[in-house]
């Protein structure tokens, strides 16, 4: 075995994330998850019956790196993000441009809601990934069962209405939908709508819970006990529908988030970089010659310009861990 882990294991983490195995090429050969970064990375090197691909793996590698993340479910996302991005030797899946699926809203006068594995930056809204394909199904259906959303893929505005280019469907007589294509819903309320959705899948659901209860209450006071059964099964559904997993809102703003290891005049420097919303890569630079200031440390013109040249990608945003990883003398 060509690395020698004995002092790197006792730093590593008993926290979720992925880790990297690298070559003396410092090329990334093999990227893992792991519930619990300490006990995973020990199981390579503690347990005898590794399989050939792992053996082969650990004679090549010469280094192991490690990103800390809040859960298992970032920890498989991140990989999965990673394994596409560098496409390392001994990743056997996740080399295709399979992802995990989003919910998307799109752009348009009329969006349309709609799954996706591909994000686009047009200013459509995704809600996302999911890993569980049955929560992703029951998101879909609690949806459709709260909220008359078009079925149809059409691009639809004033000029197409006006034209008369498109006809109601059946969603529109079974109540599924209130027929934006002929103009019978106007596009303020159909986004009025829109923005309730999008309330529901950030875990707010009281705005919708208290608009369906107004409603069913209006109807009930007018006798139209039809239509107040059948808010009060939306209620329902509501109360029904438990997020169990967490999603986050996409902003395609690219960041880099620095941290600083420093001990006496010498230092690393880490650099976690995020493009479309996602992590991109993890990166170090070796740092000589450090003042007592570390505020002078992260003098990022000049650094980010090093960076930028080299990588071809400048962020909008950086964020400054400034001692977060400082080393502790013995």
């Amino acid at each position: 075995m060509k690395i020698d882990l004995k002092n790197k294991l006792n730093k590593i983490p008993i926290d979720p994330g992925v880790y990297q195995f690298s070559n003396k090429k410092k090329q990334i050969i093999y990227i893992g998850k792991a519930k619990n970064l300490k006990n995973r990375l020990r199981s390579y090197f503690n347990n005898k019956s590794q399989s050939p691909k792992n053996i082969a793996m650990l004679r090549s590698a010469t280094d192991v790196d490690w990103i800390v993340v809040r859960n298992e479910v970032e920890a498989l996302i991140t990989e999965a993000n990673l394994i596409k991005a560098h496409s390392p030797k001994y990743n056997i899946l996740l080399k295709d441009d399979k992802t995990f699926p989003f919910i998307r809203i799109t752009n348009e006068p009329y969006p349309q809601v709609i799954l996706t594995r591909k994000i686009i930056n047009d200013s459509s809204k995704y809600y996302g990934p999911f890993t569980d394909v049955k929560h992703l199904r029951n998101t879909m259906k609690a949806l459709h069962n709260l909220f008359p959303i078009r079925s149809c893929n059409y691009y639809i505005d004033d000029k197409v209405i006006l034209l008369k280019k498109i006809s109601v469907c059946l969603d529109y007589h079974i109540k599924k939908c209130e027929g934006p294509c002929e103009g019978l819903v106007s596009e303020e309320k159909y986004n009025e709508m829109i923005n309730r959705i999008c309330k529901f899948l950030e875990g707010k659901t009281k705005p919708t819970k208290d608009y369906l209860t107004n409603l069913m209450e209006i109807s009930a006071k007018n006798l139209l006990f039809e239509e107040a059964a059948k808010y009060r099964d939306q209620l329902k559904s509501i109360n029904a529908f438990v997020d169990k997993q967490s999603k986050t809102k996409i902003d395609f703003k690219d960041r880099d988030v620095l941290g600083l290891a420093r001990k006496d005049n010498f230092g690393i420097m880490v650099i976690i970089r995020i493009r479309n919303g996602r992590i991109f890569s993890r990166e170090k630079i070796s740092l000589q010659r450090l003042d007592d200031n570390d505020r002078k440390t992260f003098k990022m013109v000049s650094i980010l310009k090093k960076l930028s040249q080299t990588y071809m990608m400048t962020p909008s945003k950086s964020f400054i861990m400034n001692n977060s990883l400082k080393a502790k003398n013995k």
